[in-house]
Formats: structure tokens, sequence, C-alpha cells
């Protein structure tokens, strides 16, 4: 199997104050890019030196870390299946829980950071909301729709971070069960949608209404109207 020693660490950036910061491109997997930049690791392992917190990394147990490999490998498989772009995966290390998939640049958070979307891919909202259709055609209800969950491949956005998925015939769940693996940025977000919503963390929700609290959280992450496009089709 793959040796990742000498891999880098993936972060994105962010701009606090005026300074640049790098800040973890994932909060469930450790990220890690080949010396060549042509393979990304999804490595389903919490490391301590990319995941620095403590309390959060003692409730990622096995079991939670294994659902998400799992749950990587099998949506990116329906995706694929339905003619949506992936990220060819191409090796799995299951002793280890790591996903190696072929990697062709910064994801579009990165590659469009303090750029203009519409200039860096001039037909990019026609493509998110695409594959949006797809996923829903796929019967995949796909959670992580941040910028970070895509990237740019030969003029095509391409989706990845399929472990925040769930199939359409999914039993409900709750909100709670979610917010271990969503930034405290995102969760604040969250509770303001769930305010005007009307919603709260403990009841079972059915996925279609997960899916559209989850698109109503990335409003400050894209157009509004954008997003209103999206729920028509959940």
């Amino acid at each position: 199997m793959t040796d990742i020693s000498n891999w880098e660490y993936y972060y994105n950036i962010e701009r606090n104050d005026g300074v640049l910061e790098k800040v973890r491109a994932n909060l469930v997997y450790t990220p890690r890019v080949s010396p060549d930049k042509k393979t990304f690791c999804l490595d389903y392992n919490r490391d301590i030196s990319y995941h620095f917190e403590e309390d959060v990394n003692r409730d990622w147990n096995d079991y939670e870390l294994e659902t998400r490999f799992d749950r990587e490998i099998k949506f990116c498989a329906i995706a694929k299946e339905y003619g949506i772009p992936v990220l060819d995966i191409k090796e799995v290390d299951y002793g280890k829980r790591r996903i190696f998939i072929e990697w062709v640049g910064d994801d579009f958070s990165v590659q469009t950071f303090e750029k203009d979307r519409d200039i860096v891919l001039p037909d990019w909202k026609e493509q998110w909301l695409e594959l949006f259709r797809k996923m829903q055609q796929a019967s995949i209800y796909k959670i992580s729709l941040h910028p970070n969950s895509y990237t740019i491949r030969d003029g095509e956005l391409v989706p990845f971070n399929w472990f925040f998925s769930y199939g359409h015939n999914e039993l409900p769940i709750t909100l709670q069960s979610l917010l271990l693996q969503i930034s405290k940025q995102r969760q604040e977000k969250l509770a303001k949608v769930l305010n005007d919503m009307g919603y709260d963390l403990s009841t079972h929700y059915k996925l279609d209404t997960i899916q559209k609290i989850g698109l109503n959280s990335f409003r400050s992450n894209y157009p509004s109207e954008l997003i209103d496009e999206a729920l028509k089709l959940v």
C-alpha cells in the first residue's frame, strides 16, 4: 500500500483581520497531497498534528470514522454510475481507512479565493446546479456542498467529499447527529436557519428536509437565487 509519510497536509486559506491564515480543509478525515500533487489522500484517521482539538478527537471513534469512510466509497461509486463527474479512486487501503483519489489542483474554494468565480469558471453556477440536479436523480442527498467540496478539471466542476451523503431511502436522522462533522462557523449559520425554519436538533427529520436545511445554511457561500433554484429540485 502507498506510503504517505512524506505527503503534505492539505489546507484551505482564509483572511482574518487582514491576515492570511491556513485553516483545515476538512474536519472529518486528514487530507494529504502527494509530492507530485497528482494524488489526494482522504485518511479517515484523526492525525493530532492536523486535528488539534483533543475533546473533538475523542468523539471521533472508530465507528464514526468507519461510517464516513464507507459513505465516501459508496456514494462516489453511485455518482459515477449516474454520470456525475468524480475524482476517480486510485486505491483504497481498507485496513488503514485511506482512500486515494486523483488530484487535479486545489479545491474550488482555494482556486477562487479572493477572485471572481465567474472569471475563474464562467459557467460555474450552471454547472453547480446541474450537478445538484443529477445528484437528486441519483437519489443522493449530498450535504457537503461547501466550495471546498468541489474542484475544477478541464473546465468542469467536479464534486468530492461524498462522506456527508445519504440515500433517498434512508431513515430520518437528527441534526444533532450531524454536528460532529460541522464547523463551529457552520453551526452558527445552521442555528439561524433552524430558528427561521422552526426546526430543532433533537427531532428526527426526513433526508429531504435535511438537504433543504443544508442548502439554506450555504446562502453565505453561494448566491441566494442559486440556492432557491436548488431547493426546487429537492
